[in-house]
């Protein structure tokens, strides 16, 4: 973890935008704001000032929660935008 938080102070960021993905299991998400599309292939989240597109396979919501989304299924890729 600490050098999770070096690369993140080094790039002049911090862990509000963090993401977590665990390979076939899914995946963490911080500062969600809202969900703007939900299906099992994909789902787009605004978070930390930016559009998160999340694409896989099964994909589900498990928890939503202040901000924090925690995200299960295959997940084949991130797009930041």
């Amino acid at each position: 973890m600490k050098i999770l938080q070096q690369l993140i102070k080094e790039a002049g960021a911090d862990m509000a935008g963090a993401v977590t993905i665990v390979p076939q299991f899914g995946g963490y998400f911080s500062a969600v704001k809202r969900v703007e599309e939900y299906t099992p292939q994909k789902i787009v989240v605004s978070a930390y000032k930016r559009r998160v597109v999340i694409s896989g396979e099964n994909l589900v919501i498990d928890k939503y929660f202040m901000q924090d989304l925690a995200v299960k299924g295959i997940i084949t890729g991130v797009t930041i935008e």
